[in-house]
């Protein structure tokens, strides 16, 4: 019942993409219409971070980050299963064991736009490299069973 719950939010959140990839799939084939999409997919998967992956000032701040991706964690419950599997004052890891918008995506056929989601962690990870650095070695996407989130702090001079 959870799952079709949050399939049926994220297809009804992503009927307007779906169809638009759809129509130009019929006039420029449906490699070139995900070509297109998929980086407005990851800008859009970017931009949702700002309410799970927290802002913090700098790397001294990493406590801060930790407790707060706790609290959002609860926030994102609905929609994902997500578990802390490590948490020590440098590192937060979280395992993913969903993702509705891989499922959906899968199920209309447009699979291929599946990287484009989890794209957007690695854009995040990119605007913040002076404060933790981002590892992931599995994704759903890629036919793994979860995602590993790994966040780690970034050494400052402050902390040597």
């Amino acid at each position: 019942m959870k799952r079709a719950l949050r399939d049926s939010i994220i297809l009804i959140m992503s009927v307007p993409t779906i169809v638009s990839v759809y129509i130009l799939a019929l006039f420029r084939g449906k490699m070139n219409a995900i070509a297109l999409f998929g980086p407005r997919i990851t800008s859009a998967a970017k931009s949702s971070l700002r309410y799970w992956v927290p802002d913090i000032r700098d790397s001294s701040q990493f406590e801060l980050f930790r407790k707060s991706m706790r609290n959002n964690i609860r926030r994102w419950k609905l929609l994902f299963d997500m578990t802390v599997v490590e948490e020590t004052p440098d590192t937060f890891k979280i395992n993913v064991t969903n993702c509705p918008f891989c499922e959906v995506f899968s199920f209309v056929g447009l699979r291929e736009m599946n990287p484009y989601f989890c794209r957007g962690d690695w854009e995040k990870a990119k605007d913040n490299k002076e404060k933790w650095t981002f590892e992931r070695t599995r994704t759903i996407e890629a036919g793994a069973n979860f995602c590993d989130h790994t966040y780690r702090r970034i050494a400052s001079d402050k902390q040597l």
